[in-house]
């Protein structure tokens, strides 16, 4: 038996079908999928859909190997989606990574809430938050102090260095002498960003953290912050927070869309306009002109607790280069992580890549993959020249000389593949460190074991965090290995262990050419240390 079709039938069967080729057509050239397994809820789409060419990303990348920037994390997004995304292994998506002095846009973000909610107004007077740490003496200076000053680094006093931690750095604080009238001098004082983060508290009844929880943090799904606190338990207004590149990425979106996140406004667009605009600029007796013509970012201006940038930007810095750039007039988001000196160098890098934007879709280059080709891209490796040796399914077990870092024994357990699983062993705890061999490994520290002070002591009460620890035979009875803390930058130690029979030699690398920690914090003894140890039996 024949169907038979009329001719209106058969031009309804026939558009049906078109516009179901053209549906599944436009769906799969929207559905752009991340590089990386680790789903952040961020928007893929390719560069080309949003007017920048992938051989101008890819340049950047290049460029960025070039220089020799360490960085750790990158994400760019335009008209709201990522087009470009890059970890330098082993640095992933899903590590928490330092923050430092980006935390304080967070800061100044917690203030504008407040405001909006009626809490305090950037006309009040600091005075009036802490009534029972003030001087004897209140000077005029300290009685006209506001909180507007603390958001745009206008405090005017002589010194920024203030003895004490929490409510006794306030005193400090508020002790300070004054060589300035508030809000007439720029300078950059991060125990001002502190002090906003106590009078938060002392208005909303909760830690800065916990305020930002259900504002910001939750309604941009930025989850599982560990934010670093005072000696008096309130959260480190100036630089404690450690965040995903991803949670970066979703507070440049919320800065450049003024304040609303999924077409819901959940910030006032008149904080952010006043946040992200020049209230002070760090050398007034510049010309227009001469800003204009600076060649770095750092005589922009500064809004609230956000550093103003060229062509007309604004960013959220921290130590070694922790970044949200966003470039408003090419509605444009940088984001990354990395442990680089050379900030303005960076920054140009990015805004070399401006005049090759365009408003309107480009033609793709089907022959020219973006990923694949910056797919390789890799922190430096510690070790150069490694040998063939391998050592494989062993344990060795040393007794350690008596020293003054309270490491008893030191085991070395080797799997099948070589990959090196390091144990010291202390009066207090039993430390646990992963190194693969030529590779790197994931582990944990509790970070309460410094031997080179460089992977620093916790004293504040942070959970373990991740490691990646790297091991090479540099020679043949010479095992080195390397770890660094995926949680600060810069905060590694390297070991050398020298196996002669039944004799242990373990030097500790001393770091070079790099300080660690907030001013004031005891820097890194600069030389090796030797500790030497013997084979205990089975």
């Amino acid at each position: 038996m024949k169907v038979r079709f009329s001719h209106s039938e058969l031009l309804f069967t026939l558009l049906l079908v078109f516009l179901f080729v053209f549906v599944i057509g436009c769906s799969s050239s929207l559905s752009v999928q991340s590089p990386y397994n680790y789903d952040d809820g961020l928007v893929r789409s390719t560069p080309e859909e949003q007017g920048v060419p992938s051989e101008t990303i890819a340049r950047f990348f290049q460029q960025v190997e070039e220089k020799g920037y360490d960085v750790h994390g990158l994400m760019m997004l335009r008209h709201g989606k990522v087009i470009a995304e890059h970890w330098w292994s082993p640095y992933a998506p899903q590590y928490k990574h330092a923050m430092y002095s980006a935390t304080k846009t967070f800061t100044g973000t917690a203030v504008g809430f407040a405001v909006q909610e009626g809490l305090l107004n950037i006309e009040d007077k600091v005075t009036s938050f802490f009534p029972d740490l003030l001087p004897d003496t209140i000077s005029p200076e300290l009685a006209e102090l506001s909180v507007k000053h603390l958001l745009t680094m206008s405090v005017g006093h002589a010194s920024t260095r203030y003895a004490g931690s929490g409510e006794s750095q306030v005193r400090s604080f508020l002790a300070a002498s004054f060589a300035h009238k508030p809000g007439t001098s720029f300078a950059y004082n991060i125990t001002a960003s502190h002090m906003l983060s106590h009078i938060i508290t002392k208005v909303t009844g909760m830690s800065i953290h916990e305020y930002l929880k259900p504002r910001l943090l939750e309604p941009l799904d930025i989850k599982d912050v560990v934010w670093e606190m005072d000696n008096d338990g309130i959260p480190m207004g100036n630089g404690g927070s450690h965040m995903k590149t991803s949670d970066l990425a979703k507070m440049g979106l919320f800065l450049i869309n003024k304040g609303k996140w999924n077409g819901e406004q959940l910030l006032n667009p008149e904080w952010i306009e006043a946040a992200t605009k020049p209230h002070i600029f760090q050398h007034p007796e510049w010309s227009e002109e001469q800003i204009a013509n600076a060649k770095d970012d750092q005589a922009q201006g500064y809004g609230y607790q956000i550093w103003m940038g060229r062509k007309n930007s604004y960013r959220a810095i921290g130590g070694q280069n922790q970044l949200i750039m966003v470039i408003p007039e090419y509605d444009f988001v940088l984001a990354c992580h990395s442990q680089i000196g050379d900030e303005a160098g960076f920054d140009s890098l990015i805004y070399e890549m401006l005049p090759d934007m365009s408003d309107k879709k480009l033609k793709p280059d089907k022959s020219f993959d973006l990923n694949s080709r910056i797919a390789d891209y890799e922190i430096k490796r510690p070790f150069e020249g490694t040998t063939s040796n391998k050592v494989t399914m062993s344990t060795q077990r040393y007794q350690m000389d008596e020293n003054t870092k309270g490491i008893n024994n030191v085991l070395f357990r080797f799997d099948a593949s070589g990959n090196c699983y390091l144990t010291f062993v202390t009066d207090s705890a039993i430390h646990n460190i992963p190194f693969g061999l030529d590779n790197w490994l994931i582990g944990k520290t509790d970070r309460t074991l410094s031997i080179a002070r460089t992977v620093y002591p916790n004293q504040m009460g942070v959970t373990p965090v991740d490691t990646a620890g790297i091991c090479t035979w540099t020679s043949e009875n010479e095992l080195s290995v390397y770890y660094l803390s995926m949680f600060n930058p810069g905060s590694t130690d390297t070991f050398k262990f020298s196996f002669d029979d039944d004799k242990l030699k373990m030097e500790v690398v001393a770091p070079t050419g790099r300080r660690m920690g907030p001013p004031g914090m005891q820097q890194p003894q600069q030389t090796n240390l030797i500790f030497t140890g013997t084979k205990m039996l089975d």
